[in-house]
């Protein structure tokens, strides 16, 4: 398939819609375009705009250039809109980042989230309906289990490879569901739709909770993850450099709470928002080498788009 038609049938409606002329050059290579920003999906129907509000004001700041940020209905169109050349900054999930790479995405990671006072990594649950007879991957066997998004890392690789581990097939060994977000894999499981779903650990332990949408102790956590590597933000490497480096240094120096209130961009650092996630403080340096773990996973998982196209 043509780069070109690649583009026009994996995008998404929403990304299609804003990305109209599906061509081969890059969004905002030429000098004095507008950057393209796009952000995978963490819940389902959170507005990117208003998540992503402050840091898109201080990169229009830092680099003199119009933001349009893409609403993305799933981790695919990030990825095919990275390996078509059409998003200039990517907030990715480690996996979906890896996936876009491995599939000719010509990105760099420039900086990923940070949480102040903790590591640079986070950690994926699998969770079920308090008072659940389930109390280990095992008892998934045969069951109905909400995954977050093939391309997900917390939602879907790590779960995956530790079924593998229980001795279960993650697609025949259960009756795989794609949430689409993280949030809806938690809920489908208060809800019932689902037996157990995977999520990553502040969306269980804090974001739904202050949200409403679930109460502490409606789900109970089966299993935990090894640490995973922050999500990335990676830039298209057709970009000039200047404006590179600019995003570089817009990231790791003044994407941060502190920052932001600093240049009167939010009043008040604890409602301060950064990404979707209100427990992001601000970000951190990376290179493409943070990101080897999630290689290890990806190949012994055998994920369909772990090799190189």
């Amino acid at each position: 398939m043509s780069r070109r038609a690649l583009c026009a049938a994996s995008l998404g409606v929403a990304v299609a819609a804003a990305l109209s002329a599906c061509s081969s050059s890059t969004a905002g290579a030429e000098s004095g375009e507008e950057l393209t920003f796009a952000a995978i999906p963490a819940e389902q129907n959170a507005d990117p705009v208003v998540d992503y509000g402050n840091v898109i004001k201080l990169i229009e700041k830092n680099t003199g250039r119009k933001v349009k940020f893409v609403r993305s209905t799933d981790y695919n169109a990030v990825i095919e809109g990275t390996v078509s050349g059409k998003i200039d900054i990517a907030e990715f999930g480690p996996l979906s980042y890896v996936l876009a790479r491995n599939n000719g995405a010509k990105i760099s990671p420039i900086a990923s989230t940070v949480t102040e006072g903790l590591p640079p990594t986070y950690v994926s649950y699998a969770v079920v309906k308090s008072g659940s007879p389930i109390g280990d991957l095992a008892g998934l066997k045969g069951k109905k289990v909400c995954f977050v998004d093939p391309g997900s890392t917390s939602g879907y690789l790590f779960p995956a490879a530790a079924l593998v581990g229980a001795g279960i097939d993650p697609k025949t060994g259960v009756s795989p569901v794609m949430a689409g977000g993280h949030d809806n894999s938690v809920t489908s499981v208060t809800a019932g739709t689902c037996d157990a779903g995977f999520a990553y650990d502040q969306m269980v332990d804090k974001l739904l909770v202050e949200k409403g949408k679930i109460k502490q102790g409606d789900v109970k956590v089966i299993w935990k993850s090894e640490p995973i590597p922050n999500s990335p933000i990676a830039i298209s490497d057709a970009l000039p450099a200047d404006i590179k480096t600019k995003l570089a240094d817009t990231f790791v120096k003044d994407a941060n709470k502190d920052r932001l209130v600093a240049l009167g961009i939010c009043a008040d650092p604890n409602t301060c928002k950064v990404t979707s996630d209100g427990e992001v403080w601000g970000f951190g340096s990376v290179n493409d080498a943070t990101f080897d773990p999630i290689r290890k996973v990806c190949a012994a998982t055998k994920h369909d788009k772990c090799s190189e196209a």
